[in-house]
């Protein structure tokens, strides 16, 4: 799915969350930084594609999520993927995303180990194309 941007906005931040609600504090650092270098903002959230049921719990986190970014004066999209680092690369390529906010993983090292890292991947993936990533505690 493509998000519109305004073309003549040159800093285009995306923010990648998850359903929790401590991703709250990630989508106002994007509106906060699309504010400071007069940008625009778009908050993601992936599907693995064998994660499509979902509790009900978390859909309403990500309800209150997007209705945050919504009011803060951002856009939302919900994308679909196997592999979630590379679903957030192609979707900051294609739509030219300039700054990329994620937050450092709360998941054990087992977790981690078990279900693949993110950030990592991620950074590799997007720095040849000069997007900037902020992973934020």
């Amino acid at each position: 799915m493509m998000v519109v941007f305004d073309p003549e906005v040159q800093h285009r931040i995306m923010v990648c969350v998850t359903p929790q609600k401590s991703c709250e504090r990630l989508i106002k650092r994007g509106a906060a930084r699309a504010r400071e270098i007069d940008g625009q903002f778009v908050v993601i959230y992936v599907n693995k594609k064998q994660a499509l049921n979902r509790e009900l719990k978390e859909h309403k986190i990500l309800l209150e999520l997007f209705e945050l970014a919504k009011n803060l004066g951002g856009t939302v999209s919900i994308l679909s993927g196997e592999e979630v680092y590379d679903t957030l690369a192609d979707f900051s390529k294609n739509n030219k995303i300039t700054h990329i906010i994620v937050g450092k993983s709360l998941r054990s090292a087992f977790e981690i180990q078990k279900s693949g890292e993110v950030i990592n991947p991620l950074i590799n993936a997007v720095e040849k194309n000069g997007i900037t990533v902020e992973v934020v505690d």
